[in-house]
C-alpha cells in the first residue's frame, strides 16, 4: 500500500476532476463571449453597408454635377469611372446595390438592422421641399 502512494505521488499531470473544471469554465466563457461576437459582427456589417450607401450617393452627386442629369443606374456610375466596382453587401454577401432616379437601395440601416431614411441622392417626396 505504501509502495502504491510513492508511486501515485511521482506522477504527474491532471486528475479527471481537474480537467473536467477547466472545460466547464471553458464553456462557460463560450457561451458569454459567442453572443457578443455575433452582435459585434452584425453592426460592423450595418456600418459597412451605409459606408457603401454613403459612397454611392456621393458618386451620384458628383455624376449629377457633371453630367447635368442623375445616373440611369449603377453601372452608369462604374462605367462612368465614378465608381471602381459594385461594392458588395455585406449583409447579403451580393452585389445587390441599385440606383433609380437618384436613390440608393438598398437603402441605410440603423444598428439593429431597420431601414432608415437616407440622406442622400434625392428621393421621393424631396422635389416638395426645394426652394
Amino acid at each position: 500500500m505504501l509502495k502504491i502512494r510513492k508511486m501515485m505521488k511521482r506522477q504527474k499531470g491532471f486528475t479527471l476532476v481537474e480537467l473536467i473544471v477547466v472545460i466547464a469554465i471553458l464553456a462557460i466563457l463560450a457561451v458569454l463571449a459567442v453572443p457578443r461576437f455575433t452582435g459585434t459582427l452584425r453592426k460592423s456589417q450595418y456600418r459597412t453597408h451605409n459606408a457603401n450607401v454613403r459612397t454611392i450617393e456621393s458618386a451620384v452627386s458628383i455624376y449629377e454635377a457633371e453630367e447635368g442629369k442623375l445616373p440611369d443606374d449603377i453601372n452608369a456610375l462604374v462605367g462612368g469611372n465614378y465608381l471602381k466596382e459594385v461594392p458588395t453587401n455585406p449583409m447579403t454577401k451580393t452585389k445587390d446595390y441599385e440606383v433609380s432616379e437618384g436613390v440608393v437601395s438598398p437603402g441605410m440601416v440603423d444598428d439593429e438592422g431597420n431601414f432608415v431614411e437616407s440622406s442622400g441622392g434625392g428621393g421621393e417626396g424631396g422635389d416638395d421641399e426645394d426652394d
